[in-house]
C-alpha cells in the first residue's frame, strides 16, 4: 500500500511540474511579442474593421489568401461587414506560437492572439494569426466569431 501512495505522489509531482513548465514556457514565448505583436494588432484591427477588401489585402500575408479568389474574398468581407463599425477592443491575449519550415526551405514563425471586440451589431471574438517577418508582421489569417453574424 505504501508503494501505491509513493507512485501516486511521484506521478502527481510530475504532472504539477509539467504544468508549471508549460506555463513558464508560454509566458516566456508570449513576452517576446508583447512589445511588437500587440501594438501591431491594436493598430491593425481598426483598419481591418473598416471592411475595405483592398485595405485588408494590404495587411494580409500572400500565403494566407493565395487560395481565395478576389470574388470570394470580397464576399467574405461583405459578410463580416454586417458587424458594423468597431466600437472597442480589449487587450490582445496570446494564444500560441508555431515555428516551422516553409516549402522553400526556410522557416517561419506564426503567432496567434485572441481579441475580444465590440462592434455596432454585437460582441465578437477575433482570432488573429500573424506571420512574423522579423521587423514587422503580416496577418496570416483571422477569424471572427460573433452571434451578430448569425442574425
Amino acid at each position: 500500500m505504501k508503494k501505491v501512495f509513493m507512485v501516486l505522489g511521484v506521478v502527481s509531482l510530475v504532472v504539477v511540474l509539467a504544468m508549471a513548465g508549460i506555463g513558464i514556457f508560454t509566458w516566456y514565448k508570449s513576452s517576446q511579442y508583447k512589445d511588437t505583436a500587440v501594438p501591431y494588432i491594436k493598430a491593425t484591427v481598426p483598419e481591418l474593421s473598416k471592411w475595405d477588401p483592398e485595405v485588408i489585402k494590404g495587411y494580409m500575408a500572400p500565403e494566407g489568401i493565395k487560395d481565395v479568389s478576389d470574388e470570394n474574398f470580397v464576399k467574405i468581407i461583405r459578410y463580416l461587414s454586417k458587424l458594423g463599425a468597431l466600437l472597442s477592443m480589449e487587450e490582445p491575449s496570446f494564444s500560441n506560437i508555431y515555428t516551422g519550415s516553409t516549402l522553400e526551405g526556410g522557416s517561419q514563425t506564426i503567432v496567434t492572439y485572441t481579441i475580444e471586440a465590440t462592434y455596432e451589431k454585437g460582441d465578437a471574438e477575433i482570432t488573429m494569426t500573424l506571420l512574423d517577418l522579423g521587423n514587422t508582421f503580416q496577418v496570416y489569417k483571422f477569424h471572427i466569431s460573433s452571434m451578430a453574424l448569425v442574425e
